[in-house]
């Protein structure tokens, strides 16, 4: 039974994902401009970038073509659809599809700053005003 795309990305790997993230911002890229968006402190040999591109490619996540004798990748999805999927399964999984439980495990992070509450808070508020207007029963 073939798994759906939303599986393919919730298993994507913290190197598959980077990966990812590089090729979406290129928007289409060869293994070696891969390489060259990657940091030079960590970066992965030609041929782990190949293989990750090609698992990409067979989770649906990227296709390529030929420029030449040189494969050429470019994304199939949006890293907003990627990180939405990963997010939804962190919900999911971690807090029970809660969010106010993930909310509140943010929000008792050291690292949220009281600039970042007031970002929150206008995202929240511009939120409402947006759906103020949604009276289908929902």
């Amino acid at each position: 039974m073939a798994r759906s795309r939303s599986n393919r990305i919730t298993e994507m790997g913290e190197l598959q994902l980077e990966i990812f993230e590089r090729l979406a911002a290129l928007g289409e890229a060869t293994v070696y401009d891969i390489l060259g968006a990657l940091p030079k402190t960590a970066r992965p040999k030609y041929t782990t970038v190949l293989t990750v591109l090609r698992s990409l490619e067979e989770k649906g996540l990227a296709t390529h073509y030929l420029r030449g004798r040189t494969h050429v990748f470019e994304p199939v999805v949006s890293v907003h659809d990627v990180r939405s999927q990963l997010l939804r399964n962190v919900l999911e999984r971690v807090f029970g599809g809660s969010p106010k439980r993930l909310m509140t495990a943010l929000l008792d992070d050291d690292a949220v700053t009281p600039d970042v509450v007031r970002e929150l808070r206008e995202l929240l508020t511009d939120t409402e005003v947006g759906h103020s207007g949604d009276h289908d029963g929902r």
